[in-house]
């Protein structure tokens, strides 16, 4: 008796396990199927969007001396993105991280696209976008650009490689792609914030307040980078979600720019 009393009571606590296992399978659906729909979204604008010669960008990324190749051997057509979304202000691309190739859009309300993809899909990943009190010109000497810090590492969910030991050194620059011109930024600190941060100020002009504003995120860094940085240069800070009340952010600095042909 006993022994079929054990029985019973294995098979009532496999079946347990195996209904909590598809309970827990049923729930995560719904988020796969919305990463899956954002990651083919975005491929499919890379696809149709973005012409890169494959065969120079990356021999031309690690080339000593090839300083052209950000704005010759990359074609974004942004205007006809614009005519999908007129809130497509841009584009970024990463230097040596392939994934990190996104949109970037503007609206004035830091809302819109933080669950809304550029079709105005509802998606967890959302878009990459601007901050509302910046101006979508990229002139402001403080930018501030958004991402969700996604799993799968889709979005800025690539930006936490940066906490770990020599992910810098391959991975210090990036581009932005406008109708105008290319905008190249070179990474100098990284590291975590309160979410209230002064870190998201904006809206400076090129004096001392802004280099006291510069030094403080160079000491904050996790790591000295050695790069120059002073109240003259346009800063990009990238920013995501790390810990429960605090973000990730990256720091870059404006090294070069060149308008693009129509």
């Amino acid at each position: 008796m006993k022994q079929n009393k054990s029985s019973r009571s294995t098979v009532l606590l496999f079946l347990l396990g195996a209904a909590l296992i598809v309970a827990a399978l049923i729930m995560l659906v719904p988020d796969l199927l919305n990463y899956k729909q954002s990651n083919d979204t975005y491929e499919a604008l890379k696809e149709n969007y973005i012409s890169e010669k494959a065969e120079n960008t990356e021999v031309a990324e690690e080339t000593e001396g090839d300083d052209s190749w950000w704005y010759t051997d990359v074609d974004v057509k942004l205007e006809e993105l614009q005519q999908v979304n007129a809130d497509i202000i841009g584009w970024i691309r990463f230097d040596n991280l392939e994934q990190l190739s996104y949109p970037v859009l503007y609206s004035g309300d830091d809302e819109k696209y933080l669950r809304t993809d550029i079709y105005g899909n509802q998606t967890i990943a959302g878009c990459i976008f601007m901050e509302g009190m910046n101006t979508p010109d990229f002139q402001d000497y403080h930018t501030i650009l958004y991402g969700h810090n996604m799993k799968n590492l889709s979005m800025f969910g690539s930006l936490k490689k940066y906490k770990t030991e020599d992910f810098y050194k391959d991975h210090q620059f990036f581009t932005i792609y406008t109708s105008e011109c290319a905008y190249r930024y070179q990474i100098f600190a990284y590291y975590d914030v309160p979410e209230t941060d002064e870190v998201y100020t904006v809206g400076f002009a090129p004096d001392e307040t802004f280099q006291k504003f510069i030094d403080k995120m160079k000491q904050k860094s996790y790591d000295d980078t050695g790069v120059n940085v002073t109240k003259d240069d346009h800063i990009m800070t990238l920013s995501t979600c790390s810990t429960t009340g605090k973000r990730f952010v990256v720091h870059a600095v404006r090294i070069g720019e060149h308008a693009l042909e129509k």
